[in-house]
């Protein structure tokens, strides 16, 4: 390290033109960032029942993750609404099956007009007086890209023509695997002993719906939604007082695929561009699209006030110009390099990946204030020793007390690495990479900017008589001197009594991934949601799939009621607890048939007595088997191929005036596990799977992470100290003020009801990373002035008063920063800010008071020969950190 600020020092442009182009190689990689916050982006691959719930959806569909709309109106049974609503779905069905020749003669139309030159608006949009969903759609995308206009330039149409072209390719792909819906819904009625599939609306020759439009047209349709008792809740819900039809549903099936994100915010664009209609629109893909909205939000708000506030914490504490650029510059190059280097590996933005860009600001200014600080604190020896040596002697020591604090805290953050939770993984790899990045940029920029720059002192930072001015972070260090050597038997007393009280907290602590729950509680999202569960029984499903162990099985009379007596259960009164909205199974179509077969007289609408009659039923129905795999294609979200084993799509109700998190969820799955146990025919089997579960097995690699970075983190450090001072007893008092911090973290966290979430999960990490920096350069501080031979009061007062400043002010910035996460659209960075805030606050305590109350009470001699030590002998490090005799560096 010497020789690198050597080589700093001597050529300095050249290090900045090399810090230059490296920023210009990496900081391309930011637009290839992504943002994601699906399952998947967070479930271990290789976890069997997250692989089971893939191979499910692979046989049976993506039955979770669907968008949902509650459509409700004053005159919801008005020839207007329904031709509203006609308008909505003719809309998406462009997106369910692809119409080539109708989208080329689209595009071939808007060339021509384009190579016309410019338009007005209005006169553009008539053109396609004779095709309204296209007309919708420039419409949509004209505002979305420009706004209002009132004409267009042939550039505008250009870029016009871009968008249109972008949504052209989605409908290629034909997204959508179906809309279920009051106009598109089909049902089956029995005529001359032959079950008959009809439309709730007629189709004509056209391929354009018939609305009804009359009264009694409008009273046959209403009587067909209402003859199927499946119907209720699914395509229509009714006021629970009043018993009246007050919405209507509309349920946008997605195909299965991994990243849902671009296919739904087209549709989600669509929906909200039919404002007319009185919707709310919920589901896992408009979740999530409010959740990457919100984490795009966050990012541009938050990286620019933290980079405001660590500014003025530079300006305070170095009152010139250059104590704000230079850490700044070195804030900046440090957010680019990781930003871009994330880009390129392919990282993805989650909810827990939005803190990293403010944490490296927050902890990178930690580093340049230390290297700053030094600088200032040896101004005078390097005008007496000359610029050159003296910077080489200044730098040389701080620097690499930097780089030891940034390999610990490196380690500490990588500790996460080891969780199977991949977006944590990922955090700690990026992390450590981002603190790495930050400590290499400080400890070239600083150094080589100040080659450069005139040795001066800041004029502000002197009194009249050119003594150094008393400031309020003196009289900390003094308040916090004299508690630890005239009253560390107190300090000790409160901090046994501290620790305690947060013990107790830490068994209050519960874990929570629901990820619902990240939302803030009266936000539109929660609001949605609340709706849609009251309305139509929730929108995510829970799915229980049962095994008759058999071909042909799922269609005997035995395993149908089986399926039936589950469904009953779980709608039970006596089983409110369990949050089950609406179930949908096989067994729907099979009953359906049953009363059609019956002329629709309800009380056939069961499950028949015989085999002989389902297999009848099923062999005169006429379905469409569109993919050929032997199944109707209204079966195949229900059972497989073979007709063995059967799902029932269970909602999940996540009510307003009850909390259905992950251990609400777990508790349902564990009742229903109980149930399927004792009541399920022995020769059935049966698995729960679908979305909520895979929320409730995050709770354990969340947790199973926590304990592994956490003590992983601890002994790391541990060794780490005591490898650089020979003394165990330096490794052991080293971790006690971080575990303190980390303990009264938790115990605050549990007292205060907030839960264990993704987001909160990685403080113990962060909190042992920042906290061994400040302890590192007490402890270093501590054992130079030690080996000078002054009494352990002495050296704690001139550690304090060398090593406080620094550490006070670093800490200043990093509380500041992360309060400014308060700020946030989500509610768990939000209490990830002010738990990190409270989490500094403790660790800056423990280094410049509980620390020194240690070595106080224990009367621990660190100043061991340097021959004894193993880093020491090996790496030389008494030279390398100036802590020979003849070194009067002063960090």
């Amino acid at each position: 390290m010497n020789r690198y600020i050597d080589f700093a020092l001597k050529r300095p442009i050249l290090v900045l033109c090399i810090l230059a182009i490296v920023t210009l190689i990496l900081s391309p990689g930011m637009m290839k960032l992504e943002f994601d916050n699906s399952i998947d982006v967070f479930m271990p691959r290789n976890d069997e029942e997250y692989l089971y719930y893939n191979k499910v959806k692979e046989v049976y569909g993506d039955n979770g993750r669907f968008i949902i709309i509650s459509v409700s109106d004053k005159n919801l049974w008005s020839p207007g609404t329904l031709r509203k609503m006609d308008e909505l779905i003719r809309d998406l069905e462009e997106y369910k099956e692809y119409d080539e020749k109708k989208e080329s003669l689209r595009l071939l139309k808007l060339d021509s007009l384009i190579a016309g030159g410019s338009l007005p608006y209005d006169a553009f949009i008539l053109s396609f007086h004779d095709d309204p969903s296209f007309q919708r759609l420039l419409r949509r995308k004209t505002e979305v890209i420009f706004g209002n206009v009132e004409k267009l330039s042939r550039w505008k149409l250009k870029k016009l023509k871009k968008e249109i072209s972008r949504s052209n390719d989605f409908k290629k792909q034909e997204l959508i695997d179906e809309i279920i819906a009051p106009l598109t819904a089909q049902d089956i009625t029995g005529k001359d002993d032959v079950l008959v599939i009809f439309d709730l609306v007629d189709v004509g020759d056209d391929g354009e719906r018939i609305l009804p439009t009359t009264a009694a047209e409008m009273t046959a349709f209403r009587k067909k939604l209402e003859r199927n008792p499946a119907f209720e809740m699914g395509l229509y819900s009714r006021d629970k007082k009043t018993g009246e039809i007050t919405d209507f549903g509309i349920i946008i099936k997605l195909e299965n695929m991994e990243d849902q994100d671009p296919i739904a915010r087209e549709l989600f664009g669509i929906i909200n561009s039919h404002g007319s209609l009185d919707m709310v629109t919920s589901g896992i893909p408009i979740v999530n699209i409010w959740a990457i909205d919100y984490m795009h939000n966050d990012l541009y708000v938050l990286v620019p006030i933290i980079m405001l506030v660590v500014m003025v914490i530079f300006y305070f504490n170095f009152r010139s110009l250059r104590g704000v650029i230079l850490p700044t510059a070195t804030l900046g190059l440090a957010e680019l390099w990781l930003l871009g280097l994330m880009g390129y590996s392919g990282f993805r933005i989650t909810s827990l990946a939005l803190t990293l860009p403010p944490l490296i600001i927050a902890v990178g200014s930690s580093y340049s204030i230390h290297i700053l600080n030094q600088y200032y604190a040896d101004f005078t020896s390097i005008t007496e020793v000359g610029k050159h040596e003296g910077l080489r002697r200044s730098m040389s020591h701080i620097s690499l007390t930097v780089l030891l604090a940034g390999i610990t805290t490196f380690i500490a953050f990588m500790t996460l690495a080891t969780s199977q939770v991949t977006a944590i993984k990922e955090w700690g790899i990026a992390s450590a990479i981002g603190v790495m990045f930050a400590v290499f940029i400080s400890s070239s920029l600083i150094p080589a900017a100040l080659s450069l720059l005139p040795h001066t002192m800041p004029r502000l930072l002197l009194r009249k008589d050119k003594t150094l001015r008393t400031t309020i972070v003196d009289r900390i260090i003094q308040l916090m001197t004299k508690g630890a050597v005239l009253h560390h038997r107190k300090v000790i007393v409160v901090l046994i009594i501290l620790m305690t009280f947060s013990i107790a907290g830490l068994f209050r602590l519960k874990v929570e991934t629901v990820f619902l729950y990240y939302f803030k509680e009266n936000g539109p999202v929660r609001e949605a949601i609340h709706i849609i569960g009251e309305k139509f029984g929730g929108g995510d499903n829970f799915v229980i799939q049962i095994d008759s162990g058999e071909v042909d099985g799922a269609t005997t009379p035995k395993f149908l009621t089986a399926i039936e007596n589950l469904r009953e259960w779980l709608l039970l009164t006596e089983n409110r607890d369990l949050n089950i909205g609406r179930t949908d199974s096989f067994s729907d179509f099979i009953k359906t048939m049953h009363l059609a077969m019956n002329n629709d007289d309800l009380s056939f609408y069961k499950i028949p007595e015989t085999k002989t009659d389902i297999i009848d039923y099923l062999e005169l129905y006429a379905g469409d088997d569109d993919d050929g795999n032997g199944r109707f294609d209204e079966f195949e979200p229900f059972v497989d191929e073979n007709y063995q084993s059967c799902n029932i799509l269970a909602r999940l109700y996540r009510k307003k005036d009850f909390r259905v998190g992950t251990t609400e969820i777990s508790q349902i799955k564990e009742k229903i596990i109980d149930h399927l146990t004792m009541n399920l025919p022995r020769d059935y089997s049966f698995c729960v799977t679908g979305f909520p579960t895979m929320e409730v097995k995050l709770v354990y690699y969340v947790v199973k992470g926590q304990l592994q970075s956490l003590l992983l983190s601890l002994i790391v450090v541990g060794i780490i100290v005591m490898l650089l001072f020979s003394l165990l007893k330096a490794g052991v008092i080293a971790l006690i003020p971080m575990s303190v911090a980390v303990i009264l973290n938790f115990g605050i966290m549990g007292w205060l009801g907030i839960n264990l979430d993704m987001a909160t999960s990685i403080i113990a990490a962060i909190t042992i990373g920042i906290g061994v920096d400040d302890t590192i350069h007490f402890l270093n501080n501590f054992r130079h002035l030690r080996t000078r031979g002054l009494s352990i009061d002495e050296t704690i007062s001139g550690t304090l008063a060398v090593s406080g400043k620094a550490i006070l002010f670093t800490s200043l910035a990093l509380i500041l920063g992360f309060s400014v996460f308060t700020v946030s659209n989500f509610r768990p960075v939000i209490l990830f800010g002010l738990l990190m805030a409270m989490t500094m606050i403790a660790t800056t305590i423990g280094a410049l008071l509980v620390l020194p109350t240690i070595i106080k009470a224990t009367n621990i001699d660190l100043a061991t020969p340097e021959k004894k030590s193993l880093l020491y002998r090996h790496l030389n490090l008494g030279k390398i950190f100036g802590l020979d005799e003849t070194d009067s560096s002063g960090e």
